[in-house]
């Protein structure tokens, strides 16, 4: 019942909508329930006219009704009568279609904006998680639930709620019926209701646990899927096309299984439903035959209870059906809501404040850092996805960052070295509130960082990485994507434009100019899915311009010109330099090319501060900085010989 409950909440407020639907459905199946009444008119009218004998049965009160409206059967007339008949049974199908197609119009907009609705809140609610919860979901699983799942839930709301209304209203209806001639028949009729409906509750506990089992090995199978297609260059630089056709196939066979079990189960399901259902109906037309006999109804009657009959347990042989939707929908809902449950970020933009200077000066003060310790639970358990994992002590945390400490001023250049894995990155997620330090502080403009709220934060730092990603768009539009007041489908030859001239003013800066003339469609170039068809290079570029154009009041730089000969990175500096004048920026990078002439040098190992200097003390020193310095110098002096 709470599966159902929750799949019910899920149309919000189109919830009215329904209820209307259901009573259009509901009135639709009572007025079916007459139609047999006017075959009960048909035969017991034309019998009694010409039978000798008639039953002492007087009509119900609804056949009586319906007499009052037709003429009176006589030998000259009959046609007529049928006539009547026929035109009277026409309006009373006319209005059960009409209803009817009113109810499932109503019912199919209501869904596509329910589930329209429930699919942007669903992805609204991914865009707040953690990072750390990001880093727990496989993102092939998560496509999965997004849009299979989604699929279900939208399929069982679609059509299995209205039609249990339906169904529920014509079992009920027509069992009132038959009760109102004949209460011992009508009981007979539905004798083996409880025995269908125990088999279908022991079906729907099966399916849900088969079908929670197929998903997991569809999550999986997706995961692959997305993973190879995103890596399609990695697979082809080594060949191993065969391998991952051999291991798509291996877990397609996984997911095949599971799905023959599914079938297995509709097949044992399914014959024993009807079955049970026959015997019912079986039953119904020997007990109709004895009591017409006996001469407790009439022809007439026995032709109605017996369409009756086959009302009340055709719901019977559909409720498999529906509980076979609700299991499978129950499933997809109850992993959607894991997801809807999963850990988002505190974005309390009550921290927001008026900036009376510009963002620039930064301390780290005795920061430690760690990790979340995650502890991935195995994916056909229905648990969440990931726990972290509270019994390690402080003491066997694997420090990410150890009592971390320095400062740099306003407007000043701080380059951060270190060899991998020694906390770079880590110091840059701290700045954007990505992760929160263990122990210490950080100040930004002399207070706490978290007196900055999240996005105020990410607004004006503008951040470079590495790994660059570009959308599956054009050169223009990812260059304007930080920027929502600027188009970017603006064509860049109208120089009139503020936003045409601003995204061309970020692209030179960031030496986009040097390679878009060799673009076949310039800006408009689409650069397929991450960016496939640039090079490394020329992603980061583009990269650079995008952040360019946010204008950030601080500038990070995640080693983003590892991927650009030197002659470009010296003009890309030239272009820094003049675009951030006066603007704190932060630099990790390998070469000295890049880092020698910032204002302070960072050196970190192991999460620790090593060193800490301009590049002159930090010579001196005679430490990493000054090992980096000698052998990056002897290999240019080698090349230059």
């Amino acid at each position: 019942m709470q599966k159902f409950y929750q799949l019910w909440s899920v149309l919000d407020k189109w919830k009215p909508w329904y209820l209307i639907a259901g009573f259009l459905l509901t009135f639709s199946s009572l007025i079916r329930m007459l139609e047999p009444k006017i075959v009960q008119i048909a035969v017991d009218g034309v019998v009694k006219f010409f039978s000798t004998s008639n039953t002492d049965n007087s009509p119900d009160w609804i056949v009586r009704l319906f007499y009052k409206v037709l003429p009176t059967v006589e030998s000259n007339n009959l046609t007529w009568v049928l006539v009547c008949i026929g035109a009277l049974l026409i309006c009373i199908v006319s209005a059960k279609a009409i209803t009817w197609f009113l109810a499932n119009i109503l019912v199919a907009s209501s869904t596509e904006k329910a589930i329209k609705h429930f699919r942007d809140q669903l992805f609204a609610h991914i865009q707040t998680l953690s990072l750390s919860q990001m880093g727990k979901i496989p993102t092939g699983e998560l496509i999965q639930r997004c849009t299979g799942d989604i699929g279900t839930i939208q399929k069982f709301i679609g059509s299995q709620i209205s039609e249990l209304i339906r169904l529920a209203a014509i079992a009920i209806g027509a069992f009132a019926m038959m009760y109102l001639v004949h209460p011992t028949y009508a009981f007979i009729s539905v004798l083996l209701f409880f025995p269908i409906i125990l088999t279908s509750y022991f079906f729907f506990k099966k399916e849900q646990s088969v079908w929670e089992e197929h998903e997991n090995e569809q999550d999986k199978l997706t995961a692959i899927i997305q993973e190879n297609l995103s890596g399609i260059r990695v697979v082809k630089a080594f060949a191993e096309e065969e391998n991952e056709t051999l291991r798509f196939a291996a877990q397609n066979e996984a997911k095949r299984s599971i799905g023959v079990r599914h079938i297995d189960l509709h097949m044992v399901f399914w014959p024993l439903s009807d079955w049970l259902v026959n015997i019912q109906i079986a039953l119904s037309l020997f007990a109709g035959g004895y009591y017409s006999l006996l001469g407790e109804i009439t022809v007439g009657e026995y032709a109605s209870f017996f369409t009756y009959a086959i009302m009340v347990t055709w719901p019977m042989r559909n409720l498999g059906r529906i509980v076979s939707q609700l299991g499978m929908a129950g499933v997809a809902m109850e992993r959607i809501t894991q997801i809807l449950e999963a850990e988002v970020e505190d974005y309390d933009t009550s921290n927001t404040p008026s900036l009376t200077e510009p963002l620039g000066s930064i301390e780290f003060k005795n920061v430690w850092f760690s990790y979340p310790e995650i502890q991935v639970k195995e994916s056909n358990k229905n648990t969440s996805w990931a726990s972290e994992t509270s019994s390690k002590t402080t003491q066997e945390k694997k420090w990410a960052l150890q009592d971390v400490s320095f400062k740099i001023k306003q407007g000043e250049k701080l380059a951060i070295m270190g060899p991998t894995g020694a906390g770079k990155s880590t110091l840059i997620a701290l700045l954007l509130r990505f992760y929160e330090p263990d122990k210490g502080t950080i100040l930004m403009n002399g207070k706490p960082l978290e007196s900055y709220d999240k996005l105020f934060l990410r607004h004006h730092l503008g951040v470079v990485l590495q790994k660059s990603f570009l959308f599956s768009t054009s050169i223009r539009a990812n260059i304007a994507y930080a920027r929502n007041d600027l188009d970017g489908n603006l064509q860049l030859s109208q120089k009139s434009s503020n936003s045409s001239e601003a995204i061309l003013t970020a692209a030179k800066d960031a030496c986009v100019t040097d390679f878009i003339d060799k673009m076949s469609a310039g800006y408009d170039t689409l650069v397929g899915e991450k960016g496939v068809t640039l090079s490394g290079g020329q992603k980061q570029r583009v990269a650079l311009a995008r952040t360019l154009l946010s204008d950030p009041q601080i500038l990070i730089l995640d080693d983003a010109t590892s991927a650009v000969d030197t002659e470009t990175e010296f003009k890309m500096q030239q272009a820094l330099n003049r675009r951030m004048e006066g603007k704190t920026t932060l630099i990790i990078s390998h070469r000295l090319t890049s880092v020698q002439h910032a204002d302070q040098i960072l050196i970190l190992k192991e999460g620790a501060v090593l060193e800490f200097g301009d590049h002159a003390s930090l010579l001196k020193n005679k430490l990493f900085y000054k090992e980096v310095f000698d052998i990056q110098s002897s290999i240019e002096d080698a090349i230059q010989e």
